[in-house]
């Protein structure tokens, strides 16, 4: 079975004019060999603690540190994440007392009140974040070679969506498992290859906002930076790079940060993580890419969620939005949870099915909030969001259940025949 041919006579439109935002975060990869946070965690530790000069620079006391405290202070039975200790280590970094001479605008507003940890000097916890954000870079670029043939379900999605919709893919991932499984979809960049850096194309994603694309919101392991100045860039700009080796050796900045407006700045960085990633997307092209964002959710006719754990508050606030405005696109939902979805959320309820209910309003929660429908669905109370529970990879196995899902929360005419 594939997708082409089940996802037709749209409501209302005719067929590449409606919009589908299909947004993708961590739960789509893992199928492929990318690791889980956790799994993502416990690597950074060993490869920062194989690395001489993290050891001696203290990078590796600081990261020992910042988890110690954080898993004695935090109440996940896991400890602390990667993410949690960037952000420490990062933060730490910013409150260095500033010299004499410095004026107003480079004095970190909060180090007058602060009182420096024992071993965790600012020098440290810059060296470590570097550190973190390399081991990153590096597991994820990895963890792209991959055969093909595994990509070929996904190639297959993405076809049956872009041959019936316009198809505007948001990614939080690092990885290319997309570009692998659709090459031609516009990535901010110009699609000739090169073998040099390339430079973002604003009048494109601004102009073409019809073009079918993928946008990495938060950096790509094909990202990097220019090995010389090019004059009509900025100091510190990211570009493209195609071939992932070449932008891995161009992936680190050593110059200045970008100021905040309270004293401090963050460091430049072609992967963004930690947990202050709405101030890292004010630079190209996120910043392009998190505008355009803005933009398709908005006039999204069709919501798809696949893996994204919705810890990211800059783009829930935009997708609460969209549901909260009307004529609000139906959402499907893809994502796993050990038991059928009514069962695990009449038991268990976090962060992620807070988010469903009370951000995207999905109706569905335990056993009477909705209604079980082929091997995986919940249609919601309201017809209006479908939940898959049983990962991506299932769900790319099931073709033909997603147009049943999309009958039923409207998006598709009901009398389609397969």
């Amino acid at each position: 079975m594939c997708f082409r041919g089940i996802i037709l006579n749209v409501k209302e439109k005719p067929l590449r004019t409606r919009r589908v935002l299909l947004l993708v975060g961590a739960g789509a990869s893992i199928g492929y060999g990318a690791p889980s946070t956790w799994q993502l965690t416990d690597d950074i530790g060993h490869r920062l603690k194989a690395r001489e000069w993290m050891k001696s620079s203290g990078a590796v006391e600081a990261y020992r540190q910042i988890a110690e405290t954080l898993s004695r202070y935090l109440k996940h039975p896991k400890g602390a994440n990667f993410e949690q200790i960037y952000h420490v280590a990062h933060e730490l970094s910013a409150m260095e007392t500033p010299g004499d001479n410095a004026v107003d605008q480079y004095r970190p507003l909060l180090a007058p009140f602060l009182k420096r940890t024992a071993g965790l000097d600012a020098e440290a916890c810059r060296i470590l974040c570097d550190g973190i954000v390399d081991a990153i870079y590096g597991k994820l670029s990895e963890c792209c070679e991959i055969a093909p043939s595994r990509l070929a379900p996904l190639g297959g999605f993405l076809r049956g969506l872009r041959e019936n919709y316009v198809t505007r893919v948001y990614t939080t991932n690092y990885d290319d498992f997309i570009l692998q499984s659709a090459p031609d979809l516009f990535t901010g960049f110009p699609a000739s290859r090169a073998s040099g850096p390339k430079m973002v194309d604003p009048a494109r994603i601004w102009g073409r906002g019809d073009d079918d694309c993928v946008f990495h919101l938060h950096g790509s392991v094909h990202l990097g930076f220019a090995p010389t100045v090019n004059w009509d860039a900025d100091l510190g700009d990211l570009y493209w790079y195609d071939e992932r080796d070449e932008a891995r050796r161009n992936a680190g900045f050593h110059g200045s940060d970008v100021s905040r407006m309270d004293g401090t700045g963050y460091m430049r960085t072609a992967v963004i993580t930690g947990l202050d990633k709405l101030s890292r997307l004010q630079r190209s092209p996120m910043s392009h890419y998190y505008a355009s964002f803005a933009r398709d959710v908005m006039s999204a006719d069709l919501l798809v969620m696949v893996g994204y754990g919705m810890g990211d508050l800059h783009l829930n606030s935009w997708i609460s939005a969209a549901r909260r405005k009307g004529g609000a696109p139906p959402i499907v939902l893809i994502d796993k949870w050990d038991q059928p979805f009514l069962r695990a959320s009449a038991h268990e309820w976090g962060r992620r099915e807070t988010a469903m209910l009370h951000e995207f309003r999905i109706n569905a929660r335990g056993y009477a909030g909705g209604t079980k429908f082929g091997t995986g669905w919940t249609l919601a109370t309201d017809g209006e969001s479908a939940i898959w529970d049983r990962g991506f990879d299932a769900f790319l196995d099931s073709p033909e259940e997603f147009g049943e899902a999309l009958r039923k929360i409207g998006f598709l005419n009901t009398s389609e025949t397969q």
